[in-house]
């Protein structure tokens, strides 16, 4: 059976669904489609937390449900491993009801006109002449096959990129994550006798024994409600669900369990593009996430805003190829592509450290609380390069510090080629062989091996 549509988006997660809402609310026909069933929708391992840009910037287009942001965040504690520094980072935002918030999307999406089809698992793209015109499925609930034909595709499946990691490994979109760019994650959602302390602030703690490679999380809906989870570089082959049990369930006293998960999550610089002939990534697809801390929903919202941005531009020229849909990747580098690339090249370095390491960066202030919200907000800067190689001269620890400064700088160097992202496919080659020379560059100087192939 075969169905037809302006496009077929592959996953109801924020990403797709906002994407398939802002596509709906134009007037195009789409199709929504998720493995899950319609109550399993937005159910995902996440620390469900959102800075309130991000939320400013939706209400441009779908005014969000007030019921869903279950607390104001004024700004989060980063803890050094021996717990004796901590920064207090500014920074307003909400926690989500996440199990809601999914549900709430996808209503928006089908009440725009989005057609919705449940427990429908994209199993493949569908090829005609070097396109992408839909993909095939299977309805999971009756066991039968379909075909879901489109002009544009939007692959919001997630990690895993169920559709663009099936096309030809020459389209570029196909990048395939290698264990390097990820990170493994498992979180529990409970309520706690007792109450925890500043539950308007969410809490990260850096510990190389607890979450190596990463950071374990104390993110509260309320003072007696949270999620508590951590995130291991994926290269380590370490499973988290063990390191929790051990190191972090033991320090609460827990009265009721509403969901336990795990899952991989992309932790890298951007895919060498987010568009083919044909279709489009979105989401935690597209790699779309903060490379540092692993969040994604702000990142999903941009990226089902920008890809129904370039649709619909594709949809007025008639013409559905990479190099009508290219802006996508223009506006993606431009917003955020450049400080995820940056942010990239600060946690390779961060991942070459040990726990004696951090305590001393932290404790000793290499970098201020001020610096890190610019960093967060704005990227890396040539004054924070300049401090950096203005404190190389008073180093206490001048091997700590010079890796330091080598991220700085080359997190500068790395973000200004990708602002410099190339305006047609035609010298997409060429660019990114230029960025990973420089990559390779940086990783030598940090201590670390080759880019993995």
């Amino acid at each position: 059976m075969s169905q037809s549509f302006d496009v077929v988006v592959v996953g109801a997660g924020t990403a797709g669904a906002y994407a398939a809402y802002n596509l709906a609310k134009r007037g195009f026909k789409v199709a929504l489609m998720d493995s899950k069933s319609g109550d399993k929708v937005g159910v995902k391992t996440c620390g469900d937390a959102l800075g309130k840009h991000h939320v400013d910037r939706m209400s441009r287009f779908l005014t969000p449900n007030p019921r869903i942001l279950v607390n104001e965040i004024k700004g989060v504690e980063l803890y050094s491993p021996d717990l004796r520094t901590k920064y207090v980072i500014a920074g307003e935002g909400y926690m989500l009801d996440r199990f809601n918030w999914g549900k709430w999307l996808v209503r928006e999406a089908v009440d725009a006109g989005a057609a919705f089809f449940e427990g429908h698992t994209a199993t493949a793209p569908i090829l005609e002449n070097g396109h992408v015109v839909g993909v095939k499925a299977t309805d999971n609930r009756q066991g039968t096959y379909r075909e879901f034909r489109a002009k544009v595709v939007v692959d919001a499946s997630g990690s895993v990129g169920v559709v663009r990691t099936k096309l030809p490994d020459t389209w570029p979109i196909s990048e395939r994550l290698h264990p390097e760019d990820v990170s493994h994650a498992y979180r529990e959602v409970f309520y706690i006798d007792g109450a925890v302390e500043n539950p308007n602030y969410i809490k990260i703690y850096l510990d190389q024994t607890i979450s190596p490679g990463g950071y374990w999380w104390d993110f509260p809906y309320s003072s007696n409600f949270v999620n508590v989870g951590l995130g291991i570089w994926g290269v380590l082959k370490i499973n988290p669900n063990a390191n929790y049990k051990k190191y972090l369930e033991p320090r609460y006293r827990i009265r009721e369990k509403v969901h336990m998960g795990g899952g991989f999550i992309p932790t890298r610089r951007p895919l060498k593009s987010l568009v083919g002939n044909g279709i489009v990534a979105a989401g935690d697809a597209a790699a779309a996430v903060n490379p540092l801390h692993g969040g994604g929903i702000g990142q999903a919202l941009l990226t089902g805003e920008l890809a129904a941005k370039a649709i619909e531009k594709a949809f007025a020229q008639g013409r559905y190829d990479a190099q009508t849909l290219w802006s996508y990747n223009l506006d993606y580098m431009q917003e955020w592509g450049h400080r995820q690339a940056q942010l990239d090249v600060i946690r390779l370095m961060l991942q070459t450290l040990d726990n004696d390491d951090l305590n001393f960066g932290l404790s000793r202030k290499l970098l201020t609380e001020e610096d890190v919200l610019d960093i967060s907000s704005r990227g890396v800067t040539l004054s924070v390069v300049d401090k950096m190689r203005i404190a190389l001269q008073f180093a206490a620890r001048p091997g700590l510090l010079m890796k330091l400064y080598n991220a700085m700088q080359y997190a500068k160097k790395i973000g200004d080629m990708y602002l410099d992202y190339p305006k047609n496919p035609e010298g997409l080659d060429r660019w990114h062989e230029k960025v990973m020379e420089t990559y390779g560059e940086y990783r030598r100087k940090i201590g670390l091996g080759p880019m993995p192939a």
